[in-house]
């Protein structure tokens, strides 16, 4: 099996950073750009397996790299990227992009997309890892085993209901990323045109309870982002 090697531009060192994470422990080759121009340059050098571009770049926007791109060679394009309007989307596939995607994102969601676009396109024998069963995670404070159910935080062990248990796990799992109400209940409850976000405040509200109850003044874990959402962010 290859390893695919993947350049991400991005203006947002927080975005290159946290995409080049998730993707480097699913052992890919991560280089990284700043700049549009610097991107270019670098491309018109080195080759790789595919590209993730914002639309919003300095120098030169991601639309005009991704065309640039796709005119000398047939290499993967993703956008990963803040501009959402039907325009922003439409352009971004005459363009020729693979995917798009609409920041804030889950970096597992991304990698799974990419996984899928280099299994499809790569004629280097790129193969995705095979599924298997969700991984635990251990985050500083935080510890959950999807096979048992079993939570804990700051050591202390608690009981959380399915809901419960999905919303922090999708917090866990996708750590550094910011997630709006609608984005919750999309990921946790399914739901993709639920106007009533209350429920993920009720579900991030007696979860604190539950984390303060365990181990006092952790609930303070997820953290507000105020007027948009929650997260698990540092």
């Amino acid at each position: 099996m290859s390893t695919a090697q993947i350049l991400i531009v991005d203006e947002e060192r927080h975005t290159r950073n946290t995409l080049g994470r998730y993707l480097k422990k699913e052992g890919f080759r991560v280089l990284e750009e700043s700049h549009g121009l610097s991107a270019l340059r670098r491309l018109s050098n080195r080759s790789f397996d595919l590209i993730v571009l914002d639309i919003e770049l300095p120098g030169i926007n991601g639309l005009e790299l991704c065309h640039i791109i796709k005119t000398a060679s047939n290499t993967p394009v993703v956008f990963v990227t803040g501009k959402e309007s039907e325009q922003d989307v439409i352009g971004g596939f005459q363009a020729g992009a693979d995917d798009f995607v609409v920041k804030p994102f889950s970096p597992r969601e991304v990698v799974h997309r990419i996984s899928g676009i280099l299994y499809r396109t790569s004629t280097q024998g790129y193969r995705p890892h095979k599924p298997g069963p969700v991984s635990p995670i251990a985050l500083p404070r935080i510890g959950m085993d999807p096979s048992t159910r079993k939570v804990t935080v700051d050591g202390a062990r608690m009981e959380l209901t399915v809901k419960e248990f999905e919303l922090l796990y999708y917090l866990a799992a996708n750590f550094g990323m910011p997630f709006s109400r609608q984005q919750l209940i999309r990921a946790v409850w399914k739901a993709a045109f639920q106007n009533d976000t209350r429920t993920v405040d009720t579900h991030v509200k007696r979860l604190r309870e539950k984390m303060n109850g365990a181990s006092p003044g952790s609930g303070d874990i997820i953290q507000t982002i105020r007027g948009f959402g929650y997260g698990i962010v540092e």
